[in-house]
């Protein structure tokens, strides 16, 4: 009966490697006929190149396969084809000469369904919504004169922010992420709609070990 059971798992692990064989196969033709795609190294069935990054130091990593792959090379991690640009001059053709091909974002479909189809700045497709978006934000969001008008609620909440690494230095070990991200939601929140929304708490203090 166990040798039943282990056979059964067996069978159904080689049935999922194949499927996963045949749809990267088939991916890969997909992609040769739009064009000769960058080089790349050997992508593993489901998680694709993700074993490459390895557990830290990821941008190490990424120039040691800059160095085989050269400063144009594809990722593909998990489902997500990835383009890593790692030299000055292509990033530039990249950011600047050709924006006007690269500058949208994918859009999500949770990103459809909270930001009303993805009319807003940060999702929408470039084209003349987006420019005029931009043109609103920049004048009357982020111009100088906006920007300065809120210089006494930062400095108010960043003194308290070192209060509190003040506070939790004298008791422990202070946890800055948690603070950082607290500070950063309050200072956003309050700035736009003119009180602290809900977010993060920060734990001020965690003991050592």
């Amino acid at each position: 009966m166990a040798s039943l059971q282990l056979d059964s798992t067996v069978a159904v692990l080689c049935l999922v490697f194949l499927v996963s064989c045949i749809f990267l196969v088939a991916r890969s033709r997909k992609d040769g006929a739009r064009g000769s795609p960058p080089p790349s190294p050997p992508a593993l069935p489901v998680i694709g190149n993700l074993h490459e990054l390895g557990r830290g130091r990821h941008h190490r990593r990424l120039q040691a396969l800059a160095r085989s792959y050269g400063p144009l090379f594809l990722l593909r991690l998990g489902s997500v084809p990835t383009v890593v640009v790692s030299s000055p001059s292509l990033a530039e053709a990249v950011l600047k000469t050709q924006d006007h091909a690269f500058c949208s974002r994918p859009q999500p479909r949770t990103a459809h369904g909270t930001l009303y189809g993805c009319h807003d700045m940060a999702f929408s497709p470039y084209g003349e919504r987006w420019r005029q978006l931009r043109r609103i934000a920049v004048l009357h969001l982020l111009s100088a004169k906006r920007v300065d008008s809120f210089r006494s609620l930062r400095q108010q909440e960043v003194m308290g922010f070192v209060e509190r690494i003040r506070a939790g230095a004298r008791e422990g070990a202070v946890n800055v992420t948690e603070l950082v991200i607290s500070l950063t939601n309050t200072v956003i929140s309050k700035a736009a709609f003119g009180n602290r929304l809900g977010g993060v708490e920060p734990g001020v203090v965690w003991s050592a070990t």
